[in-house]
């Protein structure tokens, strides 16, 4: 993933506070990293908080919004103050950090470091500092944070992509068909012979079979359907400036993937398929693929959709994640798509008359099957 070519900050000071919450949240993978109260009650110096992720103890972020909307700088009075601010916040943190929109000072960072060794010295929180170009940094290094604010402030870069399902998702429900029989094995009643010769019961029997007529029917060239498999295809969507070029998309599946086709249709033998080259290659042994597109050049706000191809999903509802890579002559980017699987099912019930009073009265349910339906 690429920097933006620059980042404006926050159009406030509670935007910047917003951003520092979302960001040290990724940062700390930490979900329930918060705001401190809210506005005008006492902060003790701190205005995010949050545990983060195999800690025990809390880390604080003090924000100050400077430069662009005050014109000033963070002041050496300032970090003594919510220094001692932040020892009141209970319970004791183990780090605190300034988040400052301010540009870098190296007067600052150097008083920063001397006060951090203070406090460690002292037993207390560690003290960290963070300009706005440091932000800049950690929002480029961690992507849920970067794509949140990129879009927020409608900003582009240079080269950007986003790859989606049809229709532009980024989560697709699939609704599989499948259908499954149940068989009720019912006693059956065996009447006496009709004859009382047996061998001329066979005898009538045989007469009956030959006097019906042979009929032959004309070769079928019906198509089906296996509504089994589900629709997929992929978009690739030029976020950025520049054209993206000689691109590429590789995909695969994590999660359970049962097979994987270029259509869901079955056609008899007499039937006439036209040739088609699809743009995706499947790899049917580790259930991956490749998008290579016939258009080479993808411009600034344009988009392009991949052939169709189909998949078939274990009889189940889960999820399938789908990761991807796109490579091209002047951009790689990757990431994740999702699938959730939520089949319909249909139940038929069948009754079955034995003679053997051993397999009567049993039910037996069968596997799921595909559901392929004739098409016209």
């Amino acid at each position: 993933m690429e920097a933006p070519l620059t980042l404006r900050r926050p159009a406030n000071w509670q935007d910047f506070e917003t951003l520092c919450k979302k960001l040290w949240g990724e940062i700390w993978n930490c979900p329930e990293t918060k705001k401190n109260g809210r506005t005008g009650q006492e902060q003790q110096g701190v205005d995010v908080y949050g545990i983060p992720f195999g800690e025990d103890r809390y880390y604080g972020v003090q924000c100050k919004g400077k430069d662009e909307y005050t014109h000033k700088q963070f002041t050496k009075a300032e970090i003594i103050e919510e220094i001692e601010k932040a020892q009141k916040f209970q319970p004791a943190l183990k780090k605190l950090y300034f988040a400052t929109t301010a540009v870098k000072d190296a007067g600052i960072e150097e008083f920063i470091r001397t006060k951090n060794l203070e406090n460690i010295t002292k037993g207390l929180f560690e003290i960290h500092i963070f300009a706005w170009e440091d932000i800049v940094d950690l929002i480029d290094e961690n992507r849920q944070t970067h794509d949140w604010y990129v879009k927020s402030q409608n900003f582009k870069s240079n080269k950007n992509v986003k790859i989606t399902f049809q229709d532009g998702l980024t989560e697709l429900v699939l609704n599989p068909k499948y259908k499954k029989t149940i068989t009720n094995y019912k006693q059956k009643i065996v009447p006496e012979l009709p004859y009382g010769d047996p061998l001329n019961f066979f005898y009538r029997q045989q007469q009956n079979l030959y006097a019906t007529p042979l009929i032959l029917s004309a070769p079928s060239y019906v198509t089906k359907v296996n509504f089994s498999y589900c629709k997929l295809y992929f978009q690739v969507h030029n976020i950025g400036l520049d054209p993206i070029e000689e691109f590429k998309l590789f995909f695969n599946f994590e999660g359970e993937v049962v097979d994987l086709k270029d259509t869901n249709i079955e056609h008899n033998r007499l039937s006439i398929i036209a040739p088609f080259i699809s743009d995706v290659t499947l790899w049917r042994d580790n259930m991956s693929g490749k998008v290579n597109p016939k258009r080479t050049i993808l411009v600034g706000d344009d988009s392009f959709s991949s052939d169709d191809f189909f998949i078939k999903t274990a009889p189940k509802e889960y999820e399938i994640l789908v990761n991807w890579k796109l490579v091209s002559k002047d951009l790689k980017d990757d990431g994740t798509l999702k699938i959730v699987v939520k089949p319909d099912f249909e139940i038929m019930h069948d009754d079955v008359l034995v003679e053997d009073p051993l397999k009567a009265n049993k039910i037996v349910e069968g596997d799921f099957e595909d559901v392929i339906i004739d098409e016209d």
